[in-house]
């Protein structure tokens, strides 16, 4: 397939996003399932080693609710730096595809493996700025609170115990609000590296600047294939326990002797849902980048001009220097 590049609406974005993914769907899966793997295999661990569970409620080790939130938020973040660590792999896949090339999977690792560390501190620096630091600033400002109220305007206990789960509440809902806006803003820093080969600092630069006007369809877009993932978990974990039951006699009675197959089970629905679903945001960044390109510095024209010999074309690049330099001027 070949680009053709134009500025693109959200529905124009996600059928491309999918043409793109249908053309080297093996390729992109098998990607997607390595940060899948890994997760699946935590929980797992989890699972076996401390007896956690991902229901509250549940299993050897009873959680609450709240301790259920603590473990789910420590592992989020660590899905979401195993997702950024593939996603300058997606991002140079998905330009080559866009412009008409035929990519494959070994090609896509030696470039990876010879930037490895570029990609390594981007994923770092990207899931601390955006999921770490709110957690930090927030955790902050409700140590700075409770210290107030405690040793400052000294509140009695009492007043102190009514006080803090409504100041919980509100700076969580206050940390996620700051993560909305800085994965929306900060997001495109991972293809404008991966593409452009720029630095990390230089990368959340542009990502600042180009993501102006396309936030909005980043958040919808990302928030769209979470719920997804979700529901392909549920529907996948819900097939495979009603086939067990049709298939094995006196199901109910065997299962709780055998416990562990219902998590077995989920683990398996986990893995496949973020396998198929985990190469389409990516994707569909890439894409956005693009389009805001296209927007904001008349990409489109630039390309032309180079398939014209006007321009001297400037190569996609993932490695951790620039790109080439900048086209050459010519006078009016």
């Amino acid at each position: 397939m070949r680009a053709n590049l134009r500025p693109m609406n959200l529905g124009e974005i996600l059928d491309r996003t999918f043409e793109i993914y249908r053309a080297r769907f093996l390729v992109f899966a098998g990607i997607a399932a390595l940060p899948a793997l890994a997760i699946v295999t935590l929980e797992a661990v989890n699972r076996v080693w401390w007896g956690l569970t991902p229901f509250p409620y549940s299993g050897d080790i009873p959680l609450t609710l709240l301790q259920w939130t603590v473990y789910r938020t420590a592992l989020y973040q660590i899905v979401l730096l195993l997702h950024l660590l593939v996603w300058p792999a997606f991002a140079c896949l998905t330009s080559q595809l866009y412009f008409g090339e035929h990519p494959e999977l070994t090609a896509v690792a030696f470039r990876g493996n010879s930037h490895w560390r570029g990609w390594l501190w981007m994923a770092i620096a990207s899931w601390g700025i955006i999921l770490i630091l709110p957690e930090l600033v927030t955790s902050g400002l409700f140590i700075a609170f409770y210290y107030t109220l405690s040793e400052v305007i000294k509140v009695n206990e009492s007043m102190q115990e009514w006080l803090m789960p409504d100041v919980i509440y509100i700076l969580s809902a206050l940390g996620f609000l700051v993560f909305l806006w800085l994965s929306s803003t900060l997001f495109i820093a991972i293809p404008a590296k991966s593409l452009e080969g720029l630095k990390v600092g230089k990368s959340f630069r542009r990502s600042w600047s180009l993501s102006r006007g396309s936030r909005l369809k980043t958040l919808f877009v990302r928030f769209a294939l979470v719920f997804t993932t979700w529901l392909l978990n549920l529907s996948f974990s819900a097939l495979l326990l009603l086939l067990l039951r049709l298939t094995i006699r006196n199901f109910g009675v065997w299962v709780h002797y055998y416990r562990n197959l219902y998590y077995g089970i989920g683990f398996f629905a986990a893995f496949s849902a973020s396998m198929l679903v985990g190469p389409i945001f990516p994707i569909a960044l890439t894409l956005i980048y693009y389009d805001q390109r296209i927007r904001h510095e008349g990409y489109d024209i630039e390309r032309m001009m180079e398939a014209a010999g006007l321009n001297p074309a400037v190569p996609l690049s993932s490695g951790d220097e620039p790109a080439a330099a900048e086209a050459e001027e010519f006078p009016a």
